[in-house]
């Protein structure tokens, strides 16, 4: 990696072991502004994050990649990191490998084949998110932020804090990823209130579509081990027949 690259520039890991994939989708990423480090397998991937704290704004990850899968590389990076973006790319259309990646910390995928703008502009959320975090943190720790009590928002006996990326309930206390605080802010912020699948994606993901709507569903799997105490018996974050999902108090 050359490590004189721009420090205002975003960087994104690409790790991606066909060679005509990885080379469109590196010309393409540069040509919008980013600093693109490529690798080709999942050993690579890791070595190359964890030489490189702090340097990436998001990864794009291939599953079906040699040495380690992209499910192996998602839970290594999220063992130290979770504020960089994940984005995984999947040849298979099946929500087994989405829920998979899902559980694993990744923020979103996509599947082979792709449209190449609706990739860029995925990689843009998550680049943004990543980089308001990362100056988030650095006002913080200086004591600079003067809005920093608002990143705190307790409903009832949940308290999330957005900084710290650090979510308390009865079922325990949590580290999450960035994306997860996004959509635990939004459903908190509006508990009690019914949100469509559709309103998600644009409020959070920023994709204005109705067929990746199982993206939602498979997120929400993923959010009830923070916020239940039985996940498979949802009582806060629950379903509401045909309309969506609504984060409710119970009544004492």
């Amino acid at each position: 990696m050359d490590a004189s690259n721009d420090s205002n520039r975003a960087n994104i890991l690409l790790v991606e072991d066909e060679p005509s994939i990885a080379f469109t989708l590196k010309l393409n990423l540069e040509a919008e502004g980013y600093g693109v480090v490529h690798v080709s397998d999942g050993v690579a991937a890791v070595q190359e994050f964890s030489a490189n704290p702090n340097y990436f704004c998001a990864v794009i990850l291939d599953i079906m990649i040699p040495e380690l899968d992209g499910f192996a590389v998602a839970k290594a990076i999220r063992k130290s990191d979770m504020r960089t973006g994940i984005l995984m790319l999947t040849a298979r259309a099946g929500d087994l490998d989405r829920v998979r990646g899902l559980e694993l910390g990744a923020d979103d995928y996509i599947t082979k084949p792709f449209h190449l703008q609706e990739l860029l502009l995925r990689v843009k959320r998550m680049v943004e998110r990543s980089k308001l975090l990362a100056k988030q943190t650095v006002l913080t720790e200086l004591g600079l932020d003067e809005h920093s009590t608002s990143s705190t928002i307790t409903v009832g006996a949940f308290c999330l804090n957005c900084d710290a990326l650090n979510f308390k309930g009865p079922a325990g206390t949590f580290d999450i990823t960035a994306l997860e605080s996004d959509v635990l802010r939004e459903f908190m912020l509006n508990h009690g209130k019914v949100l469509r699948r559709e309103h998600l994606l644009e409020k959070v993901w920023k994709v204005k579509s109705s067929t990746e709507t199982r993206t939602v569903d498979n997120f929400i799997v993923r959010l009830r081990r923070y916020v239940e105490s039985d996940p498979k018996n949802p009582m806060i974050l629950v379903s509401v027949r045909g309309r969506g999902y609504k984060f409710e108090i119970p009544e004492r």
